[in-house]
């Protein structure tokens, strides 16, 4: 028999000696807890040769290591009570004598336990191609205070790249991409969808926003009943269409052009903001469809929050925080929108904060929000707020997309949680070796905003950066002195999105360096970029390949790739060299020019800097 049981070890693994892990199933157990138990059967396989098994009605008296999914008649002999009845989505968990009762409330929260667990066992997520799963003897299953964890926010979707994996986000108790587009049957800015100006502003022109002098398609007008019958008749279908989605979005489009004709500005007057007439469009629109829930947005000119006038009880509000500033926390640095969520939150309980985390001119920009993030949900927790959409950069990868995302699928389950020691996770598992220099680098990044005055925005440039510019040059140059070659490609592989990051500020920044002055590296910089040109041109080519390898496909919103960036530049050198042999002349106005741009400089006329399509670039 011993033979067996060496054989049965060297080719599986398993031996016959080895105590089995037992998960222990209700007898009638829920969706939630049956899937809890496969998720356990399926990872503990992987860290440890122990058997596992899965029964519901043990016959004998469990012996360690045992794990209770759900209450049983089973888990109550061995001392363990549930809770009577939990918030949606929190999760159970106990653990002692070698055994471990969890569960959880409605859908998914005793999946979350089951995740919750495998992490205290030391299991990882970083990103949907990056799991940790150690290798294990044997299954310690840990001694636990019975505890119920509740979500700060019952509603939590994470607009990243690593949340558009459903098992990522799941493993994170994220909203999934796929639940999302189920719940969803309408998503922001759908005026447009619901009375569309190209099928209306031709013949009814009064049926869109008048101002002052034209009617625009820009929006719709609020007070015209004609477009509240539109509205609902056009609603109504789309629900006939999808009748199991719970939100449909009745909100404005994305700009400013909303209608100031007499009787909606009358509404906004009484009511002292321009959330005035909206709300009473939307309060309206949401008694048509009492079992549905009806959001609008609080978006830049409906920002305020209306004096008398409080939703209905199905209207969600969906409050952007887009204008702030993300080099100090809400509270500190956008003290009006700070206003508006406790306005707003005094008005509903049913709110929604749209938050922004990340540069959407520039997603390979340097962003060093990293101060920002937990003080924000802490505040947003404490003004009651339910639902949470913190928009990353979408399906795109971009500058410390796979930490930023975890660090906030974890916040936004817990806020008070440590954030260091999130981080110092997350770095030790993922970065390895690197983890202090990567520790060491974004200190060094969110020092130098500090110093420039904590300016931060999300619609930006690096070239426009005080905090990039400072030192770039010296940077780059010494960015990855004393940096051995990683031995593990999957540690060169997670580095290389820093190195792109860098490599991008460092040419952004070159197309601004003067053509005069006595800095040694500006001056190379511009012999480079005017004359010769062939370390330029290896850096674009190994901006474009190692873009390729670690996935990172668009540099902005816009979906702007790497390969038309290259194109771009290259252009803009050829531009630029022609620009150099110039004669700078001295500029005399006829008109002062605008302030806007280069505080009205005639000299920039001449600096043989050559401007691009954005204005951002040497304008």
């Amino acid at each position: 028999m011993k033979y067996v049981a060496l054989v049965l070890l060297l080719f599986t693994g398993a031996s016959l000696f080895s105590q089995p892990v037992s998960l222990i199933l209700a007898p009638q157990a829920t969706a939630a807890e049956t899937r809890a138990a496969a998720i356990l059967k399926s990872y503990l396989g992987k860290l440890t040769p122990q058997p596992i098994t899965v029964t519901r009605e043990p016959k004998s008296e469990p012996v360690p290591p045992a794990i209770f999914i759900g209450q049983s008649p089973a888990s109550q002999a061995q001392g363990f009570i549930f809770p009577d009845k939990m918030a949606e989505d929190a999760l159970f968990l106990h653990g002692k004598g070698g055994m471990v009762a969890l569960g959880g409330e409605g859908e998914k929260g005793a999946e979350y336990a089951a995740y919750s667990l495998l992490e205290l066992l030391g299991c990882r997520r970083f990103s949907p191609r990056d799991t940790l799963i150690p290798k294990l003897e044997t299954i310690q299953l840990p001694v636990l205070p019975a505890r119920v964890e509740t979500p700060a926010f019952p509603y939590r979707e994470l607009w990243y790249e690593p949340a558009m994996d459903d098992s990522w986000a799941r493993w994170h108790k994220l909203k999934t991409h796929t639940q999302k587009n189920k719940e969803w049957g309408m998503f922001v800015h759908t005026f447009d969808k619901l009375c569309p100006q190209n099928q209306y502003f031709k013949e009814h022109p009064e049926y869109f926003s008048f101002n002052g002098a034209q009617y625009s398609p820009g929006q719709l007008c609020l007070s015209n009943d004609t477009v509240f019958q539109i509205v609902v008749a056009s609603l109504r279908a789309a629900i006939a269409q999808n009748p199991e989605a719970k939100y449909w979005s009745v909100s404005q489009n994305d700009n400013y052009d909303y209608c100031k004709c007499l009787r909606c500005a009358a509404s906004d007057r009484k009511y002292g903001s321009t959330a005035g007439s909206l709300l009473l469009f939307v309060n309206r629109v949401a008694r048509e469809f009492p079992n549905k829930v009806i959001s609008t947005l609080a978006y830049q000119y409906t920002r305020k929050a209306p004096n008398g006038l409080k939703p209905e009880p199905n209207v969600n509000i969906c409050l952007c925080s887009i204008e702030c500033n993300r080099g100090n926390p809400i509270e500190e640095g956008c003290a009006d929108f700070a206003n508006d969520v406790r306005e707003w939150s005094a008005l509903t309980s049913n709110l929604m904060i749209w938050d922004y985390v990340v540069q959407f001119r520039s997603y390979f920009g340097p962003f060093p929000n990293w101060k920002t993030l937990q003080p924000n949900l802490r505040f947003f927790q404490k003004n009651q707020v339910q639902m949470m959409f913190e928009q990353g950069s979408g399906r795109d990868r971009s500058e410390f997309s796979d930490m930023r995302a975890y660090l906030l699928a974890k916040l936004m389950w817990n806020p008070n949680a440590s954030q260091d020691s999130i981080l110092a996770d997350f770095r030790k598992g993922y970065y390895g070796e690197y983890a202090g220099f990567v520790d060491r680098h974004i200190k060094d990044q969110i020092r130098r905003m500090e110093k420039h005055g904590k300016k931060l925005w999300i619609y930006d440039v690096p070239q426009n950066e005080p905090f990039v510019r400072d030192s770039f040059y010296y940077r780059m140059m010494n960015f990855d002195q004393g940096m051995s070659k990683p031995s593990d490609p999957k540690l060169e592989r997670r580095m290389r999105p820093i190195v792109l990051v860098e490599l991008f500020s460092f040419l952004e920044n070159m197309k601004s360096v003067p053509t005069r002055g006595d800095d040694f590296l500006a001056r190379n910089a511009y012999m480079m970029f005017r004359f010769d040109t062939s370390g330029l041109h290896n850096m674009f080519n190994s901006f474009e390949q190692w873009c390729s390898e670690v996935g990172m496909n668009h540099l902005n919103e816009n979906r702007y790739t790497p390969a038309q960036y290259v194109k771009d530049f290259r252009e803009f050198l050829a531009r630029i060299r022609d620009a150099a042999e110039s004669i700078a002349l001295n500029v005399q106005l006829a008109e002062p020019a605008s302030p806007q741009y280069a505080s009205g400089k005639a000299e920039v006329l001449t600096d043989q800097l050559v401007g691009e399509t954005d204005y951002r670039y040497n304008w």
